[in-house]
């Protein structure tokens, strides 16, 4: 791995990297182009893409498309469906009226439903970019939906970047799965086959909008043929960034984790790890460990986070270390196993010096996952560490 060599030769190979790097070049000088949802930093918002997406469906919006695009995308929808559960044909849907298409954002929580009453049919989309598809609540909506509008018949869609890894999702749910992409290409086609029709203002917003798309569905095939040039030009070179960018931004997220939460105390922190106490358990617990020499106070519970390069994993780690009075540290297990803590044998024997009462770890974004662990903490702070 890149970043086993040593400093010089990192060095090096950062240099060869960032000087003379035409492609490196180019590639600047198109991300830079102006675009406005990059630029309020927008790009990956499922809120303000289910916006955009609620205009262009509108066949009153000011976008100029009319019925185009709702038709189109709900035609592309249906032609790939094979549940058999959804009597509408896309030949249906393209004979008739749709001009009474109403669209509302955030009905009943779902992000977009689409509903005409003269034809008595609803398209319910959930739009998921970033976040994660939850079985229980994609049943909710529907169920929902179908409490309110009984005769209506619902055309269920979670709309993903990555379609085809929610097979299980739509045979339990009945859900058809759609992507970015698909809904790219339909726009594209709409926004091609109407540009006469389209107000200029609205023109360069939607232009703006399908760049967006094509950045986040990795569509745009000139900056795709930079980046492998690059990549296979400078291999270990953007290993190594990589490398130390995934350190960067655990470091990046302990310290706004830390800024949210006044109440904790460091001990100790790396470029992977990162050990605390509450400052509640400072009043409750003096220092008395006589082991790890690398914390700034020995006291003998503390937690740490640790991040894995390899797996890309947070860890969440309870730990009780060595006291110089071993029958005060019998005491201290014993506390956790009543908690209904699961502690191994070996925790019990007299020349114990280090357990992990509780580890857990998540693939998750940093941040998240540090914020979801804290709550795990200061549960156990509750539970175990009173007067």
């Amino acid at each position: 791995m890149p970043i086993n060599i040593t400093k010089t030769e990192q060095l090096r190979l950062l240099d060869k990297f960032l000087v003379d790097n035409p492609e490196l070049e180019e590639l600047s000088a198109k991300l830079a182009v102006f675009n406005i949802l990059n630029t309020l930093k927008i790009e990956q918002a499922e809120i303000r893409h289910s916006n955009v997406l609620a205009w262009l469906l509108d066949p009153e919006g000011s976008h100029g498309l009319g019925q185009s695009f709702v038709r189109r995308l709900l035609s592309s929808i249906l032609i790939d469906n094979e549940s058999g559960e959804i009597d509408i044909t896309p030949a249906q849907v393209e004979l008739i009226d749709l001009s009474d298409v109403e669209v509302y954002r955030e009905r009943k929580n779902v992000d977009l439903l689409v509903l005409s009453n003269s034809n008595k049919w609803i398209l319910l989309i959930e739009n998921k970019i970033n976040s994660r598809v939850s079985k229980h609540q994609l049943i909710k909506y529907y169920e929902s939906v179908k409490g309110e509008f009984p005769a209506y018949r619902i055309i269920p869609v979670i709309l993903t970047l990555e379609a085809d890894d929610l097979s299980d999702v739509m045979e339990e749910t009945g859900y058809i799965s759609y992507s970015h992409a698909q809904l790219y290409h339909v726009a594209m086609h709409v926004v091609r086959q109407r540009k006469d029709r389209i107000p200029e203002d609205a023109k360069v917003f939607i232009n703006h909008y399908l760049t967006a798309l094509r950045r986040i569905t990795m569509q745009d095939k000139d900056i795709e043929q930079l980046c492998k040039a690059i990549y296979k030009k400078h291999k270990d070179a953007i290993d190594l960034i990589v490398e130390w960018g995934a350190t960067t931004q655990f470091v990046s997220a302990v310290e706004d984790f830390m800024s949210t939460n006044k109440k904790l105390v460091e001990l100790c922190s790396g470029p992977r790890w990162f050990w605390f106490i509450h400052k509640d358990w400072e009043k409750k617990m003096p220092p008395c460990s006589n082991s790890w020499k690398h914390l700034s106070k020995p006291y003998p519970v503390a937690c740490w986070f640790v991040y894995s390069q390899r797996s890309k994993k947070i860890g969440f780690i309870i730990e009780v270390g060595s006291i110089e009075d071993s029958s005060k540290r019998l005491r201290l297990i014993k506390e956790f196993e009543k908690e209904k803590f699961n502690i191994g044998k070996k925790a019990f024997r007299p020349e114990a010096k280090y357990t992990r009462v509780h580890s857990i770890y998540k693939k998750l974004m940093i941040l998240t996952t540090l914020n979801k662990l804290d709550k795990l903490s200061m549960n156990f702070g509750k539970k175990v560490l009173q007067p």
